[in-house]
């Protein structure tokens, strides 16, 4: 496949990366500018903030991987959850309803811990991630991965490390399979099912579940694990990268000719987006460029809107590229709202919430916390953009606003020469 530059709709913005390599332009709000509220970018000041989730001391002060979902009137939101640190032992995944996204009910567990609660060093063993939220036959159910925490990798991962160190610091875990369970609009909950005979081979779970092939299961499992061909993804492995980028969490759309595109965290603080795009549904991919989208880095999303628009939604508050070690995540404030309309160029960033958590948990009694409102999901409902989010990964939070706050006229909409 040749360069993303001379198949699809991207522009080189006339520099180049640390690594040399050209960088495409894709961002038109300009570069986030640090110490000031919203990055810098216009604030949503139309936006309504509803916490969900606030019981840190109670129920565990790690709080991460918000799912958000919208069915029959209701909104679903999920989470993770863990008392001492990211994706430890023993996480489990806590959800709640709401009625109008405004008021949410009480928390309650929807997957317990899948084996003992270890801290976040020490944390060997099963851990469940909140996955995304499914609708079969008009009735909600709501996924867990199961992993298996091994270790600690580096950079590259090319070697391994049973401790954290200064050149292993990424977690390296196993993963296991997917579990589901029905959630109803009041928060009642039907039993735990596995989604594949991979997952089934998880004898030494701290739980019980129905192996997949059970026949009152099967069918809803099946229905979940089915995605469309038309549904914008990534299909195998993540895309190659032009260069040395650890490349992580990808956000996938369909741009305005169709073609799909990619956008993908880099995980060595490049704090810049690197992009790709298939010009075949997902089965092939270009490789991997670096874009002048600011990155914390974190994880983005994005919403088709109703109008054809892309809502790219994410932490775009990095101040500077090419600098991994100063500072690392630029505490994940803002998260903003990018708009585009056609899927290469983003000329709007919005400001949707700002700020740094205030723990009631101190930082330091637990790992892998820190920053602002991060890791977004987001849906459209009505006329009005959702998007759940951790705060610090301590709080949980759900923001909208609407939709026709985030539209300008397309004459409005100029790329780069």
């Amino acid at each position: 496949m040749e360069p993303a530059t001379e198949r699809a709709g991207f522009l080189l913005s006339g520099e180049v990366n640390s690594q040399g390599t050209p960088v495409v332009a894709m961002w038109g709000s300009g570069k986030a500018r640090a110490g000031e509220d919203g990055a810098g970018y216009p604030i949503l000041k139309s936006a309504r903030h509803a916490l969900i989730f606030q019981d840190a001391v109670e129920a565990g002060a790690y709080n991460h991987h918000a799912q958000l979902a919208y069915q029959g009137g209701v909104f679903f939101a999920a989470w993770s959850n863990h008392p001492k640190g990211e994706d430890a032992a023993g996480q489990r995944v806590l959800f709640s309803t709401s009625p109008d996204g405004a008021g949410w009910r009480k928390w309650a567990e929807a997957f317990p811990p899948p084996s003992e609660v270890r801290g976040w060093e020490d944390g060997f063993g099963y851990y469940s991630v909140a996955a995304p939220w499914h609708v079969h036959d008009g009735k909600v159910y709501l996924t867990a991965r199961i992993y298996n925490f091994v270790g600690w990798e580096n950079s590259d991962r090319t070697s391994r490390a049973p401790a954290r160190d200064s050149e292993h610091i990424f977690q390296r875990y196993e993963y296991l399979g997917i579990l589901a369970r029905e959630v109803t609009p009041q928060g009642e909950l039907g039993p735990v099912f596995s989604l594949s005979t991979r997952m089934n081979r998880a004898k030494d779970l701290a739980y019980t579940f129905i192996p997949y092939g059970d026949p009152a299961y099967q069918p809803i499992a099946d229905s979940i694990n089915r995605i469309p061909e038309t549904t914008p993804r990534l299909k195998g492995p993540l895309p190659l990268p032009v260069d040395t980028a650890r490349l992580v969490e990808p956000t996938v759309y369909e741009a305005a000719d169709k073609s799909w595109v990619a956008v993908i965290r880099d995980d060595k603080f490049s704090h810049r987006k690197y992009v790709s795009f298939s010009r075949d549904h997902g089965t092939t991919w270009s490789k991997a460029m670096p874009t002048d989208i600011p990155d914390s880095p974190s994880l983005d999303v994005n919403v088709s809107a109703p109008d054809g628009s892309i809502l790219l939604i994410g932490n775009h508050c990095a101040a500077a590229f090419d600098n991994p070690q100063s500072p690392t995540h630029y505490d994940r404030d803002t998260l903003d709202v990018a708009v585009s309309f056609d899927g290469y160029y983003f000329p709007r960033a919005y400001a949707l919430r700002t700020g740094v958590q205030a723990w009631r948990v101190p930082r330091q009694a637990v790992r892998g916390r820190g920053g602002g409102p991060q890791y977004p999901s987001a849906l459209v409902a009505g006329d009005r953009l959702y998007v759940m989010y951790s705060f610090g990964k301590e709080d949980i939070w759900c923001s909208s606003v609407p939709l026709s706050d985030l539209r300008f006229p397309p004459s409005n909409n100029p790329k780069p020469n």
